[in-house]
């Protein structure tokens, strides 16, 4: 067997027979396939061979040899790649090649076209000196890079097994000589290999459908595999040869032109060689009917021209891609008004809605601004199938996306799933992906849980509960990419859901973690524990190695949520057993490369010594005697070292750095009382226990549980006034009834402001009874702070269900069997502590990650903007009388003038500052009759309504003029909202700071901006 030098010298002895016996033609061919396979793979000839002799008088010669004219003894190819012109060039001759060359660059660069680059080919060697002079002439002179390829060059490249056949089939080197092909992962499949030969030999074509689907594996996969792309000018040349065969036939004709462009596309970047088969390709669709697989590729041959288009990749205009898309939509009307079976409809509802749900059409001005040619589509094509053979995201559609036309394709996908029953086996797999990725953008549409629903089923029942979580999953990462969290998280409830029912723990516990990743990410760390420990549950109870280092993983990200919510000695105990499983059940356990996980709570880790040691020294034999106990000291000594010269922070600084970023108070589990502060939808939640192991586990049990609710709710236009919420924890030793789950703050005694929560203990009612139970106390706590009438919240609380909240509470195992890792002793010791909460005295104000709030509509259901411009229309009409006078006298007033411009800077309006100068003045008036304002009775009422109805008289009594300060102005504009409020069937249970409660009607009601024209209520 000859060495690959050995080889290459036989393969230049060749070469220089060239010359000698008039084999141009052949050194031309031979060039154009190590080019195409090797430099430039859509190059196509210009033309011919002009040498002595030759076959003159055949047709392609002829037409060749008129440019060739210009280029005496050389033949000329050309190409487009990508944006760049190329030109190769050819020369057999033997003698003052470096005066050829530029005799041949004087003429290439002189005539026609703009050329880029120069690809010349010579049988004789060109040394380095002489090549570098040639480059800087081409360069200097013609504003062209020049490559020259000599003889040594083209025996070096010819000598490759997958090149090897040109210098059998052109210079006549034995085939004997072969050289072996090396094995390795890249090496192309065997089939392929088969099928190329196959197709490379000549034979009969018929023009048959069989023979496209025969050709049609090889093609594509040369057209999508780098390694196998030099062969597909052989391919296509196969394809175009089938077309040739199939004319006259339209079905076979239409599929053998799609898999060509599609090829070209994708193959060579460009689709101007097959631009005049696409206008071919839509000319017969407009004329002959046809069946919804082929308006399903054409929708497909649209995507492609339209990615193609802005980087000028074909002579196609935007106009014609647009009346191709019009003409579609047109037929596909068409079809559906005539099908005749659901089968045939069902398809052709999926065609519609693939288009429907595409881009828009590229306009003429979008073409203008487009700036460069984009990147390749083989480049595009390479990374999404890099993406899906390592589990990575596939690029899915931004949520402020816009489609082609959206409520088409939401009534398209309806009447579809609408149809599923009775044609059960129309092909819907493109179409689900399509849906999938699109999600971002059609997530808020009021049909898309409808149709997303009946997809799932349809997978289900075709592919089984496994499949359904990969599409959930897909619709999942989809969201997550495009902003949109908390509607990503359904969908990982149900891939996770799926999953477990599909028998794929794996899958399973991978969304679990990535739930408690997202919850994380929201500002919900207890959540985030809650789905950590279950994936370790999960890892546990599957006893397979290749979960097991997933036990370790949910570990320390527990204690990291721990960290997050402020619970750090706590953190620190459960990294304690994390590190332990780390280093059992994980290959090469210390490496911050594999473990990611590990790395970021080491750092959490430090974080906590250094803040103790600063600000908490008591507690820093605790923390260390835990952190040395698993040699982890070791680690944390250097980092704390490195960074031992910088000041250490105020406590002051710290509590402000938690708040802002959303985190619980550090050290908030060392005392006697735990507390658990967040925010979320625009209220701070400070839930407080007893820190003992019975009513912590009770009280996690409830942070979770309102937090996994919170995120599930974000959604929901609930219209909860702003402010703090309280909470306490109790723990009752036997079932709690039900109406003893939750007292308000307003049920208890007076002057406490909790509301009070009574758990039943851990491991004393059936899971279920437990799960009611946690799910009912988080419900009245959000309740309380809600405005929405008791039939809305309702209709709220079965959406949530409808969207399987009982399935994300808990999961696995009830919550306090996943999270009991800590022995008694250990709560004695922290509950034993003193002066740990950092920042003990700062009002607590934890900013909630603004993802958390869903997308809700511009205004509140129950608000009617016509009703409401009447409704101050007549306040400005009605409410004048009874303080004529008073608004007179206050008009000169100069601390009032004050308040009032305060006020107005605050976005009072006219309306307001009548409404409650007439409230402090009647309710004044009301009192003076000996009406009680806080029980009033039905003669009451009627007394302050004929108040409001008389006109204010000079003998009336006047309260002073600082009555009227602008908290007082506050407060009885409140009051006077509550009669709004109630009228647009709100309720308020529970009292509320004025400015917050105003605030819920100047966000979701225009309470600050409606106003109608009146005269001025206040004049000198």
């Amino acid at each position: 067997m000859n060495s690959p030098t050995q080889l290459a010298t036989q393969i230049r002895f060749h070469l220089e027979s060239i010359g000698e016996n008039n084999a141009h033609h052949a050194f031309e061919l031979l060039c154009l396939g190590l080019t195409r396979r090797r430099i430039v793979s859509n190059v196509i000839p210009a033309t011919g061979p002009v040498s002595a002799g030759g076959d003159g008088g055949r047709d392609a010669e002829s037409f060749w040899s008129i440019v060739a004219r210009e280029l005496p003894n050389t033949s000329l190819f050309t190409s487009l790649a990508t944006e760049y012109a190329v030109v190769l060039a050819v020369t057999a001759q033997r003698e003052n090649i470096p005066t050829k060359i530029k005799s041949d660059l004087a003429k290439i660069g002189g005539k026609g076209e703009p050329v880029d680059r120069v690809i010349y080919f010579t049988i004789r060697p060109v040394d380095t000196a002489k090549r570098h002079e040639l480059q800087e002439h081409a360069r200097s002179e013609y504003s062209m890079a020049l490559d020259i390829w000599d003889a040594q060059a083209i025996a070096n490249e010819l000598a490759s097994p997958d090149l090897f056949h040109l210098a059998v089939d052109f210079l006549h080197v034995p085939s004997s000589l072969a050289p072996e092909r090396e094995e390795s992962d890249d090496e192309l499949p065997e089939w392929y290999r088969e099928e190329r030969d196959r197709w490379r030999s000549p034979s009969d074509l018929s023009g048959s459908m069989g023979e496209i689907v025969d050709l049609r594996e090889g093609l594509r996969f040369s057209s999508l595999n780098p390694a196998a792309r030099a062969d597909l000018p052989d391919w296509l040349a196969a394809a175009h040869a089938l077309r040739n065969a199939a004319d006259g036939h339209p079905s076979v004709l239409n599929r053998v032109d799609y898999e060509i462009v599609i090829a070209t596309g994708f193959g060579l970047n460009t689709l101007k060689p097959v631009d005049a088969i696409l206008r071919g390709y839509f000319d017969r669709l407009a004329s002959q009917p046809s069946d919804p697989g082929v308006l399903t590729d054409a929708i497909t041959l649209l995507r492609l021209l339209q990615a193609t288009l802005p980087g000028g990749g074909t002579t196609v205009t935007a106009d014609e891609a647009e009346a191709w898309s019009a003409e579609l939509e047109r037929l596909l009307e068409a079809g559906l008004a005539a099908a005749a079976g659901s089968n045939a409809k069902a398809g052709l509802l999926a065609a519609a809605a693939i288009l429907a749900l595409g881009t828009p059409d590229v306009t003429l001005e979008e073409l203008e601004e487009a700036a460069g040619p984009g990147p390749r589509l083989s480049d595009i094509h390479e990374k999404l199938s890099a993406a899906k053979r390592e589990g990575r995201t596939l690029p899915a559609m931004p949520s402020d996306a816009e489609l082609r036309d959206l409520e088409a394709g939401m009534r398209y996908l309806v009447d579809l799933v609408e149809t599923l029953p009775e044609a059960p086996m129309v092909p819907l797999d493109d179409l689900m992906s399509i849906f999938d990725l699109t999600a971002p953008v059609l997530i808020d549409h009021p049909d898309f849980f409808k149709v997303r629903q009946a997809l799932d089923n349809v997978t289900v029942q075709r592919s089984g509960q496994a499949a359904a979580g990969d599409r959930a999953q897909s619709r999942a990462m989809a969201l997550l990419e495009g902003g949109r969290p908390v509607e990503a998280l359904r969908e990982i409830h149900s891939a996770k859901l799926n999953w477990l029912s599909g028998d794929t723990a794996e899958g399973a516990a991978i969304m679990m973690l990535l739930a408690s990743a997202v919850y994380s990410d929201l500002g919900l760390p207890l959540a985030a524990k809650q789905y950590a420990m279950s994936a370790a549950m999960i890892a546990k109870s599957s006893g397979g190695p290749d979960l097991a280092v997933l036990m370790a993983r949910g570990i320390i990200l527990a204690a990291t949520y721990e960290h997050q919510a402020g619970q750090w000695l706590t953190a620190t105990q459960t990294f304690r057993i994390g590190i332990w499983a780390q280093a059992q059940l994980a290959g090469d356990p210390w490496s911050f490369e594999r473990y990611p996980y590990f790395q970021a709570m080491l750092i959490n880790q430090c974080l906590i010594l250094r803040a103790t040691a600063a600000l908490r020294p008591a507690l820093v034999p605790a923390i260390e005697s835990v952190v040395k106990s698993t040699q982890l000291d070791q680690l944390v000594t250097p980092m704390l070292a490195s960074v031992a010269h910088l000041d250490h922070p105020r406590e002051d600084e710290i509590a402000d750095t938690a708040d802002r970023d959303g985190l619980g108070r550090p050290f908030s589990d060392a005392g006697p009382v735990r507390e658990y502060t967040w925010g979320a939808l625009g209220n701070v939640w400070i839930v407080t226990s007893p820190n003992d192991r019975a009513h912590v586990l009770a009280a996690e049990r409830f942070v979770a549980a309102a937090q996994i609710t919170l995120a599930d709710l974000a959604g929901e236009d609930l219209l909860l006034t702003p402010g703090e919420i309280r909470v306490e924890v109790d723990v009752a030793d036997q079932p709690v009834e039900p109406g003893s789950v939750f007292t308000p703050a307003s049920g208890r005694s007076e002057g406490t402001l909790r509301h009070l929560v009574t758990l039943t203990r851990s491991g004393t009612g059936t899971a279920e009874a437990v799960q009611l139970e946690v799910a009912s106390a988080a419900l009245q706590v959000i309740v309380t702070q809600s405005l929405l009438g008791q039939r809305a919240f309702v209709d709220v609380m079965n959406r949530t269900y409808e969207h399987n909240l009982p399935n994300m509470l808990t999961c696995v195992r009830p919550y306090d069997e996943l999270v009991d890792l800590h022995k008694d002793a250990f709560y004695d010791e922290i509950c034993g502590l003193s002066d740990g909460l950092i920042g003990a005295d700062k009002p607590r104000s934890p900013q909630p990650d603004a993802r958390l709030r869903g997308k809700l509509p511009q205004h509140a259901a129950a608000y009617d903007h016509a009703m409401v411009l009447d409704a101050i229309a007549g306040r400005y009409e009605t409410m004048r009388p009874p303080v004529r006078l008073t608004l007179q006298r206050l008009a000169k007033d100069q601390q009032f003038t004050e308040v009032m411009a305060s006020l107005r800077a605050q976005g009072w309006k006219d309306w307001h500052l009548l409404l409650a100068v007439v409230n402090i003045v009647v309710n004044g008036r009301a009192r003076r009759l000996g009406v009680n304002m806080n029980a009033l009775t039905k003669d009451d009422m009627e007394r302050v309504q004929g108040l409001l109805r008389a006109e204010e008289r000079p003998d009336d009594p006047m309260p002073p003029a600082d009555v009227f300060t602008e908290d007082v102005m506050w407060v009885h504009l409140a009051n006077a909202a509550v009669a709004t409020i109630r009228g647009w069937g709100l309720e308020l249970r529970v009292r509320f700071e004025p400015r917050a409660l105003l605030a819920v009607l100047g966000d979701r009601f225009n309470y600050w901006d409606d106003d109608v024209d009146h005269d001025p209520i206040l004049s000198k």
